[in-house]
């Protein structure tokens, strides 16, 4: 029952407007047929990305790391990974043997980590043709290889007690493939030619939640309900 008609009508007016709002955003009219919630995705991904470039200052450690020799053997899931990390790690200049799913791998740290951060930066700049041509793969399955062999080589590492470069492993996988993976595709923008963009999509999203929390708050008011207490009738 409606007890107060004046702010129920305007809570609704305050709804109707709300999801007329919600009916734009949802439409495929923000280029390229994308929806509202597909462009700030895409926006917010895209600047995500343009603050998520660390290869440089991974290949300096690189540099440090060059002449450190490590002999580690790596345990595939199976023989045909096997064979996808021993062409890897061989086209990286370290000496490789595998032993059914067991992979050997004897090199010079440094230098298979800046062969590695040759792949990340093309992965970075969605080159996945430079990927298919060192490995026949395509860019995600051979940074994906990245990914497994190289964790699997933090834990050899650890376990020979060369701590500091299973830190650098780490560090590689964390600041380097993990991003050309999953960045790869996307393009890279800085958030200071957009904050404009930023600005406004934000302050949109405040207004838009403040908005939706008053049509309810005066659809309520409208109907009598509220979260006061009833005043205790003190009897005479």
């Amino acid at each position: 029952m409606i007890t107060n008609r004046k702010t129920f009508i305007f809570g609704l007016l305050l709804l109707l407007s709300f999801l007329a709002v919600f009916a734009l955003i949802m439409s495929p009219v923000f280029g390229s047929g994308r929806n509202g919630l597909e462009y700030a995705d895409d926006m917010f991904n895209s600047l995500s990305k343009g603050s998520a470039y660390f290869i440089p200052e991974e290949m300096e450690k690189a540099g440090k790391l060059t002449g450190t020799a490590i002999d580690v053997h790596l345990a595939a899931a199976t023989r045909e990974e096997a064979a996808t990390w021993a062409k890897l790690y061989g086209t990286a200049g370290a000496q490789v043997d595998v032993t059914g799913t067991e992979v050997n791998i004897k090199g010079d740290l440094g230098v298979i980590f800046k062969a590695i951060l040759v792949d990340c930066d093309a992965m970075y700049h969605n080159r996945d043709d430079t990927l298919r041509s060192s490995y026949g793969l395509s860019g995600r399955e051979a940074t994906y290889a990245w990914y497994n062999s190289l964790n699997s080589m933090k834990k050899q590492l650890e376990k020979q007690k060369m701590f500091a470069e299973a830190s650098a492993v780490q560090s590689l996988v964390k600041k380097a493939v993990e991003p050309a993976y999953n960045y790869y595709g996307i393009t890279a923008k800085s958030v200071a030619d957009y904050k404009g963009i930023v600005f406004l999509l934000m302050s949109f999203y405040i207004i838009y939640t403040i908005w939706y929390g008053f049509a309810f708050y005066y659809l309520f008011d409208g109907l009598g309900i509220t979260t006061t207490k009833a005043a205790r009738k003190v009897e005479a």
